[in-house]
């Protein structure tokens, strides 16, 4: 596999924010092995790429080790022979990454379906999976049963034809109470684990609609359009309103024993390959719900 370096990075940690399911030290033992070069030659983990090099990595890298199937308890809320629409729970990892083999929804959905009942096209570790939700967001997804239906979907995703809705909790009140957002998103520069507006990128674009807000706190409900990584969570960081509980974006001090973020997809509409329009739904979790109360932030 090859890369284009666009930045002046250590080429072992440029090549960890770009992957991060493979673990730093693995990476740095291919590159001790010559299994990763640089402009054809070999190099050490420290090497400082210089933008436009050009980098070549062993696919070996990306061996996955097998994936067992592993029962739990996965919310079916609508399936038929081509896709299953589940609510996800909270703490639920979606596909293996890293050491991290056990336990994600790619095993249940192994156990509950068999790999032959998944879509497998869209990569070894991730039968089934269309599209992804973080660890701690918690609601819908689609899940292909079968390689067509999986490029059916993968292409209304990509052509920006799912309706994706979710609900927050964030910080602070509104001066206007609805909007769009659209900006470009990239690595942040100063931690590469997260992500940033900024001036490059790919362009991420959302819209909010304030349903309720008491002081201090307002329950958002947020139609994404694209579907970046984390952009909800740094979209509102960026209005200056990150949701509660997020340990990553924003951070801000709570008296709350809460350690994830406050975000539910509560719906999912599409046409489905035999031009019907569907529409799916799902309630908050108790986990939102208990907040929401709390704060006196009911619909």
């Amino acid at each position: 596999m090859k890369l284009k370096a666009y930045e002046k990075i250590r080429v072992d940690k440029y090549i960890s924010d770009e992957f991060e399911e493979i673990p730093r030290e693995k990476i740095k033992n291919f590159i001790k092995d010559n299994k990763i070069k640089v402009n054809n030659k070999n190099i050490k983990p420290s090497y400082k790429l210089e933008e436009e090099d050009e980098i070549d990595i062993d696919d070996e890298l990306f061996e996955v080790v097998e994936i067992k199937p592993e029962p739990m308890d996965i919310n079916v809320i609508y399936e038929n022979d081509d896709y299953a629409i589940i609510d996800k729970n909270t703490n639920v990892i979606v596909h293996p990454a890293g050491n991290i083999v056990s336990g994600t929804l790619v095993n249940g959905l192994l156990y509950k379906y068999g790999y032959e009942g998944l879509s497998h096209i869209g990569g070894d570790d991730r039968p089934g999976i269309v599209h992804r939700l973080d660890k701690d967001t918690t609601g819908l997804m689609v899940i292909a049963k079968n390689n067509e239906s999986y490029k059916y979907l993968k292409d209304l995703f990509e052509r920006r034809q799912v309706y994706k809705e979710y609900l927050a909790i964030v910080f602070g009140n509104f001066d206007k109470k609805s909007g769009r957002i659209e900006t470009f998103m990239d690595r942040d520069k100063n931690n590469r684990r997260k992500m940033a507006v900024s001036k490059s990128g790919r362009i991420a674009i959302s819209e909010y609609e304030v349903l309720k807000e008491v002081d201090g706190y307002s329950l958002v409900k947020i139609h994404l359009i694209t579907g970046r990584t984390h952009q909800i969570r740094v979209h509102m960081t960026y209005l200056n309103h990150p949701l509660l509980g997020d340990p990553v974006y924003g951070n801000v001090k709570h008296n709350f024993n809460l350690d994830h973020q406050l975000l539910h997809c509560r719906k999912l509409a599409f046409t489905d390959k035999d031009g019907k329009e569907v529409s799916y739904n799902a309630k908050a979790h108790d986990s939102f719900l208990k907040y929401q109360n709390i704060l006196g932030l009911g619909e």
